[in-house]
């Protein structure tokens, strides 16, 4: 009869493969987000807002007809909404934009397009992907052809620390710790945010090591910013 080898731990990855496996995070969350609504006949925009995802709705016109309060919130003179239209100062993004929207509009293609960098002259970019609704029988919002989710690169929140502590069984003081840690934060910095000595954050960090089994702070990092 055969067996089935039961893995006790998952596989140790490197820093380089915990951060690469990271980065797909975000984008597994607005492909799983958006598949669920389509599933649930509810609105994609009102599930990414639940999830905190900046996003606008953008009809077959390619103008705005609805967006999320995280969208509003990363929203500068570079990138807008104006006259229901999504404004970027960016030249190159720009062009790109319209040419994944004309093609949207004249539906030359309804595939994902690719990534737009948009590079803002005092911040770090954003990055806009376009994600088309195929048929009517998906389109439970009236006339909306397309959803943009936008993620501003930059420092984030950490998850939250009760979740954390739930995910690790970490005590609350190391949930903290590990919240700010998330964010890339050094332990020294972490320690003066939380009001405790450095060595208080040290025995601490040693304990958030041996509970999530990692042992560089590149792949502790890698692995709590998995917590959504």
């Amino acid at each position: 009869m055969p067996t089935l080898d039961i893995i006790s731990k998952p596989p140790h990855f490197s820093a380089e493969e915990e951060l690469i496996l990271a980065s797909f995070t975000r984008r597994l969350i607005e492909i799983a987000a958006i598949a669920s609504a389509h599933r649930a006949g509810v609105s994609a925009l009102d599930t990414l807002n639940t999830m905190l995802l900046p996003a606008i709705s953008i009809d077959r016109n390619g103008l705005v007809v609805g967006m999320n309060a995280e969208a509003d919130a990363i929203f500068d003179d570079e990138v807008m909404v104006s006259n229901q239209r999504l404004f970027i100062r960016d030249v190159e993004a720009r062009a790109a934009l319209k040419a994944s929207l004309n093609r949207l509009t004249d539906q030359i293609e309804v595939t994902i397009a690719e990534p737009i960098v948009v590079r803002r002259s005092d911040k770090l970019p954003i990055i806009l992907r376009i994600w088309p609704f195929k048929g009517p029988a998906h389109l439970p919002e009236q006339d909306v052809h397309a959803l943009i989710t936008l993620n501003a690169l930059g420092p984030k929140p950490g998850p939250p620390a009760a979740m954390l502590a739930k995910a690790f069984h970490l005590t609350p003081a190391e949930a903290k710790l590990a919240s700010i840690i998330a964010r890339g934060v050094p332990p020294e910095v972490a320690a003066r945010e939380l009001k405790i000595s450095k060595e208080t954050a040290r025995n601490r960090l040693k304990s958030i090591f041996a509970k999530t089994d990692t042992h560089r702070q590149s792949e502790l990092v890698a692995l709590l910013r998995q917590v959504q």
